[in-house]
C-alpha cells in the first residue's frame, strides 16, 4: 500500500493521454473477463493495472520492485480462488477520474481504500487450519526461546 501510494503520486504527475487510454483499456478488459466468469484473466488484468501504473512512473527500480510484488500477489490470488471483488471496478473508475484531474491526494486515497479492502478480503480467505498451524508454530518457537533464555 505504501509503495502503491508513491507510484500513484508519480503517475498523477506523469501520465500521458496514451497511459490513461491504456489504463482504461485494462479496466474494460477486466470487466469483460468478469462477465465471462474468467477469474484468472480478471485477476491478471487487475494485477496488470498496478504494473501499468508502475511503468508510468518511468522509474526502473520502482517498476522492478512492484512487478516482483505483483508476481507474488498473483500466486497468492490464484491460491485463494474466487472472492468477491465487485468493488474494484467502481473504485478504479473513481481512481481514474482523480488521475485524469491530476488530483494525486484523491487518487491515493481511493487506491489505499481499495487496497485495504482487498487486504482484509484476502486475509479473511486464508485457510483457517493453515493460520492456526502458523500460530501454533509461532507459539512453539516462543516457548523454545523462553526455555533457552531460562537456561
Amino acid at each position: 500500500i505504501w509503495l502503491e501510494s508513491i507510484i500513484v503520486r508519480e503517475a498523477c504527475n506523469r501520465a500521458t493521454d496514451a497511459d490513461i487510454a491504456e489504463l482504461n483499456a485494462n479496466i474494460h478488459a477486466a470487466i469483460a473477463a468478469a462477465k465471462e466468469d474468467d477469474l484468472a484473466k480478471c485477476a491478471a488484468k487487475h494485477i496488470e493495472f498496478h504494473s501499468i501504473l508502475a511503468r508510468i512512473t518511468g522509474n526502473p527500480i520502482i517498476m522492478t520492485v512492484m512487478n516482483s510484488i505483483l508476481e507474488v500477489l498473483g500466486h497468492f490470488v490464484t491460491k485463494i480462488g474466487y472472492y468477491d471483488n465487485t468493488f474494484v471496478i467502481p473504485s478504479r473508475r473513481r481512481f481514474m477520474k482523480h488521475l485524469v484531474e491530476g488530483d494525486a491526494n484523491a487518487a491515493i486515497a481511493e487506491m489505499e481504500t481499495s487496497l485495504k479492502r482487498l487486504q482484509r478480503t484476502y486475509l479473511s480467505l486464508i485457510d483457517a487450519p493453515a493460520s492456526e498451524a502458523l500460530a501454533s508454530k509461532s507459539d512453539a518457537n516462543r516457548s523454545q526461546r523462553a526455555r533457552k533464555k531460562s537456561k
